[in-house]
Order: structure tokens, then sequence, then C-alpha cells
């Protein structure tokens, strides 16, 4: 739980699934899992490994600290919802969202996502150089959450506040103060959407948050705001931060693996850029651990993890398991296996938006191929640091140079 071994894990990981795949880390006493056939058999067994935390929460704002409590009093509870639900209730909640999901949906999502990639590029093409998170990865899916939220482009700004106070929440690496700002950022957050939450319910509009507030799932009562703030938090982040990492790593794996970056300029084909997205889905794996609970005793690999306690999937060490993908750690475009990887886990709790972000990363990669080429670290750049996120992992900056595409 260094912040160094946080921001570089894939040693560790190697280390722990040769040698320890089930390991307890001494000072946390979070367990790690971390072979992707344990991984995947955990993430299924919703029975044993709960993503009901059961007051064993990783989160900064969940603390007894009394004054960060004082600070959530004046907001709404957390109420597990979806990523934090066991069936079945999680499919309760889930069914609540599904249609705005829908293939449908999400086709109809396309025009809007190409034409805001060609707007983003456009803004700083004629300069040759961009902070390529900022200018565009996070832009991207930061529009795209945004029109579906009902918020309008001013509040761009907070709706980026409020996906980084998420992240800080969960990255285990808050000291009191920092706590207690990230309380009052969620609150400001719960304060701002039920505004448009009322806005919604009062007058009905096609996007996510009007089907979220207005959705009666087999006679059953709508959603409450709490029920409400905890699944717009879960869309946000993961609509919004995933999405912003795996662009920027995507475009920094092909300034490091110039041979790969070659296959793609020979053949810039859908079909050759769909893959190229799916590898750096498993390469980055932006949501490195996923929090469960143990319902009950349960012996891995000869070790005893009791019950009740907290134990992290390593989604960023299956998804580099030699095992599974034969040399795991090499990035490589032409594997037979692409969509074997878990970075949108699996089972009844994979990824809401992965079909989303899917479409994102090639409408959005493909735009930036026709564009731009020869990408390149700025001259005077130092190499990127990666976040030290316990749960989130990217990097948070990448300053490049690019040559335009006439």
């Amino acid at each position: 739980m260094l912040p160094e071994i946080l921001s570089r894990p894939a040693a560790l990981n190697r280390r722990l699934r040769d040698d320890a795949p089930v390991f307890q880390d001494p000072e946390s006493g979070i367990f790690f899992i971390s072979r992707y056939e344990d991984v995947l058999a955990m993430i299924k067994d919703t029975a044993t490994f709960s993503s009901v935390m059961g007051g064993k929460s990783t989160r900064a704002i969940e603390s007894k600290d009394p004054e960060v409590r004082a600070i959530m009093a004046e907001g709404y509870p957390n109420v597990p919802t979806m990523l934090t639900q066991d069936p079945p209730l999680q499919r309760r909640y889930r069914k609540f969202v599904d249609g705005a999901f829908s293939p449908a949906n999400l086709k109809s999502l396309e025009p809007f996502i190409e034409q805001t990639s060609h707007e983003l590029v456009t803004a700083f093409i004629d300069r040759g150089e961009c902070e390529f998170r900022a200018d565009f990865a996070a832009g991207l899916p930061l529009r795209v959450i945004a029109s579906q939220l009902g918020a309008p482009m001013e509040d761009l700004h907070k709706l980026l506040e409020w996906t980084n106070t998420f992240i800080a929440n969960l990255s285990m690496q808050l000291d009191a103060e920092g706590a207690r700002a990230v309380a009052r950022s969620v609150v400001e957050y719960q304060h701002y959407f039920v505004e448009r939450l009322e806005e919604r319910r009062r007058s009905p509009t096609d996007d996510i948050l009007s089907k979220v507030v207005n959705a009666s799932i087999d006679g059953e009562q709508p959603l409450n705001n709490a029920e409400c703030l905890s699944m717009l938090n879960q869309i946000l982040v993961a609509g919004n931060e995933t999405t912003a990492s795996t662009f920027t790593e995507g475009v920094w794996l092909l300034i490091n693996h110039p041979t790969q970056y070659d296959i793609i300029r020979r053949d810039p084909s859908p079909e050759i850029i769909s893959c190229f997205v799916e590898e750096v889905l498993r390469v980055t794996s932006s949501s490195a651990n996923s929090p469960r609970r143990t319902t009950r005793d349960v012996e891995l690999h000869g070790v005893m993890i009791p019950e009740n306690a907290i134990c992290f999937a390593r989604f960023a060490s299956a998804n580099q398991d030699d095992a599974q993908f034969p040399n795991g750690m090499k990035f490589d475009i032409t594997r037979d296996n692409l969509k074997d990887h878990i970075a949108f886990g699996k089972g009844v709790h994979h990824c809401l938006g992965a079909a989303l972000a899917r479409r994102e990363l090639n409408i959005g990669f493909q735009v930036i191929f026709e564009r731009l080429e020869n990408f390149r670290l700025q001259p005077d750049a130092k190499e990127p640091q990666f976040s030290p996120n316990a749960l989130l992992h990217g990097l948070p900056s990448l300053p490049i140079a690019f040559d335009g595409i006439n």
C-alpha cells in the first residue's frame, strides 16, 4: 500500500502471482488475490465474496472522524446500490439503469462522440502539442457523461472536480484534513444533483438522469434521492475517470511500443483499432483492484481467509497473468485472446458502462489516428508518473508532441 508501490505495481503483482497468490498485507490486513483464475472465481462467487462492506469500508468519507461525520450529515447517506451491493438487491438497482445503456441508446450517442472527438482535436492540433489527458482523454468521456446526466457544459469543471473527489475517496492515501475536504466536496455534489433530479422529475427528457429518477421496475417505488445519488456517483466515476485513464495510457503505450504503433499506422481499420483498444484495456486495467468482504471462512492456496475480511481482487495483476495471457506483461495487439481480460469485471458486477466506454475508445482513437501521428513526449517533459491509488490506476497527465495529418 506504499505510494511508490501503488504507482507502479506490475513487478509486485508478478511476485505475488509467483510466490504468494493469496497474501495478507501486514499493515492494512487486506488480502490480495492476484492470479487470473482465482480473481475470476472470486468475483463470480458473490455469496462468499460480498460487495457490501458491512462497516469495513475503504472510503475516507465513511471514517469515524467526528468532523467528517458532521460534514456528511449535511448531505445524504451512502446507500449500497450497484457496485456496492449483492444480488438480488444489486440486480434490482441495475434494472433501473439498464435501459439507459441499451444498444439503441448507445448507438444514438455515436455521432455526438465522433463530433466531440473532432472538436477536441481541432482545439489543439495547430499547436503541435497538448497535455493529452486534459485536452482530450478527460474531455471526451466527461462531455459524454455530462450530456447524459443533465449537466450543462459550463459545469464540466464541477463534474471533473467531483470525479477527482470520488477517486481521492477511494485512494486510501488521505490524511484527516484530506478526508474532510473530500466530505465537503461530496456534499456539494449531492446538493447539485438533487436539484437536477427534481428538474427531471418535473420535466423528464431522454437522458440517463431522467431514466434513473423516473424508472419504476415491476411496479416498484421509484428510487429516492440517496439511492439516485449513489448510482450517479458510480456512473460518473465509471463513465469518466476509467475511460480517461485508458485513453491516456493508450497513447503512452504507443509512444513506448513503436512496432505496435506501426501495425496501426499501416492499417488503421476499425478491426485493428478494436484490437488495440482491448489490449490497452488489458494492460492498463485502470480499475486496478476491486474490494470484497468475505461472508465466511474460506481457504485458498493454503491460506485461511477469515469471515468478514477485506479482500482485493487484483484486476491489474490478473490481466497480466502469464497463465492466461502468454508473456502477459508484453503489450501485443495481435493476441488471440484479447477479450479474455477482466478490465470491466465479470458476472453480475460486469461494468454497466463497458459498451459505452468501448464506443468512446474506438471512435475517439479512430479520430486521433485520422488526424494525428508521430506521438512523442514534449522535449522538456519528464517521464509521466502514475497516481498512487489503491483502487484506480492512471496517469494524471501526459504532455505530448505530435504531427498533424493534413
